[in-house]
């Protein structure tokens, strides 16, 4: 059995921990399968799971969840740095200096003799460094290189548009150019139903650049598209658990309740949740 790390230093406890979860000779069988490729969707979950308590609107009384979401956050760093030393690869002293070295360089306004007074200032400086580190990297770096694939579409859609942008290609910043993106919105709007009579792959393309150019709507309004439709399947969630509370017993014998008394419910769960 191993003695559990219990120091002046929670960090350093912590690294000790991964390394008694996979110590070969009384570790922890599961965390000595794992892998980075097997641990990826973990990391996921556990931002996920960050991310739901963040949005909570009582964030300021649940501290002691907030704690623990990020301390799991936390420790799949630790325990891919683990990995990583034992081949010899990195440590997790070496992720931390990584980025420290980068928001230093980054941030020339803090730490060196820039000037950035505003947030936009300070974006599109941080852009030009990016770019400038890319450009060592590749021989065709893009303004909107470094987005990952694996992002969810939404919230990759609107950091599309927000990177391209940046490179001057964007709806102008304005009441007008709003309006010019709610005709963009009609125009999707029109081709996808006209490709509902054509065919579904079809269908499916016209459906992703309408949800596209709402997500670029959102990106103008200055509002989080991945956030908003995170909120609005929580609310679908709530409401319709009310309303099968209220017609648990129909819809336990299996019968077919009429679309009216559907609506009739939902409006009382839009009424309950408000309450």
């Amino acid at each position: 059995m191993k003695i559990p790390p219990h120091s002046n230093n929670a960090l350093a406890d912590l690294l000790q921990i991964a390394k008694d979860l996979r110590d070969p000779k009384g570790g922890c069988p599961w965390d000595l399968e794992q892998t980075h490729a097997s641990l990826a969707s973990n990391l996921i979950e556990e931002a996920n799971e960050l991310v739901e308590v963040i949005e909570q609107k009582d964030l300021e009384n649940r501290t002691d969840d907030f704690k623990e979401e990020l301390g799991d956050v936390l420790f799949q760093v630790v325990l891919h740095a683990q990995l990583a030393s034992e081949r010899h690869e990195f440590t997790f002293d070496d992720v931390a200096r990584t980025i420290a070295q980068k928001l230093v360089r980054r941030h020339p306004h803090v730490y060196a003799a820039g000037d950035a007074k505003t947030s936009d200032a300070v974006l599109k400086t941080w852009e030009e460094i990016k770019k400038s580190e890319r450009s060592e990297k590749t021989d065709a770096p893009s303004y909107i290189d470094g987005i990952p694939t694996a992002l969810p579409a939404l919230q990759r859609a609107a950091r599309l548009g927000e990177k391209a942008s940046r490179a001057g290609f964007d709806w102008p910043s304005s009441a007008e150019g709003r309006a010019m993106m709610r005709e963009k919105i009609s125009e999707e709007t029109t081709e996808l139903e006209e490709a509902l009579t054509q065919n579904q792959e079809r269908a499916q393309e016209e459906l992703g650049d309408l949800l596209f150019a709402l997500a670029q709507y959102a990106r103008h309004l200055k509002l989080d598209p991945e956030a908003a439709l995170r909120y609005a399947c929580r609310k679908f969630d709530a409401r319709f658990r009310y309303m099968e509370s209220e017609l648990r017993e129909k819809l336990d014998r299996h019968e077919k309740i009429p679309l009216d008394e559907w609506e009739l419910k939902w409006q009382d769960a839009k009424k309950n949740q408000r309450g």
